[in-house]
C-alpha cells in the first residue's frame, strides 16, 4: 500500500479559465474512502468558477498568493495561511487578485463521486 504521493510527479487535470487541480490522496492514488484531498493553482487573473457541492463539505487552505472568496453572504479576502470551510450546497468562487498564482489546499469528505474508484460489475 502506497502512503503517500509526491505532488510533482502527479499530472494537473487543467481547467478553464487557467488553473490545474491534481487530486492527490483519494480511492484512486491511496485507499483513503471517507475524504479526497488536492491541491489547485490559479493563474494570475484567473478564478475558480461559481460552483457548490451538493452533499460534500470542502476545506481549503491557502498555500500562497492573494484571493477573495465570494458566495451569496458576501465577500472575503484571502491570503496565506488561511483555510476556508464551504459547506454543502453553499455556491461559492475563488478569485485570484493577487500578482502571483494562487495555490491552495483542498479537502471533500465525502469525497467527489469522480474521485473514487470506477467499479463494473
Amino acid at each position: 500500500m502506497n502512503y503517500v504521493v509526491d505532488s510533482s510527479m502527479v499530472k494537473g487535470v487543467k481547467k478553464i479559465p487557467s488553473r490545474t487541480s491534481k487530486l492527490l490522496l483519494s480511492e484512486i492514488s491511496v485507499g483513503a474512502q471517507g475524504f479526497s484531498m488536492g491541491q489547485n493553482v490559479t493563474a494570475v487573473g484567473s478564478q475558480i468558477p461559481e460552483h457548490m457541492h451538493e452533499i460534500s463539505e470542502e476545506g481549503m487552505y491557502i498555500v500562497s498568493g492573494q484571493g477573495r472568496l465570494i458566495t451569496d453572504e458576501g465577500e472575503q479576502e484571502l491570503g496565506p495561511g488561511m483555510a476556508i470551510y464551504m459547506p454543502p450546497g453553499v455556491k461559492h468562487s475563488i478569485i485570484n487578485t493577487g500578482n502571483e498564482e494562487l495555490k491552495l489546499v483542498w479537502v471533500y469528505c465525502p469525497p467527489l463521486p469522480h474521485h473514487k474508484k470506477v467499479t463494473t460489475k
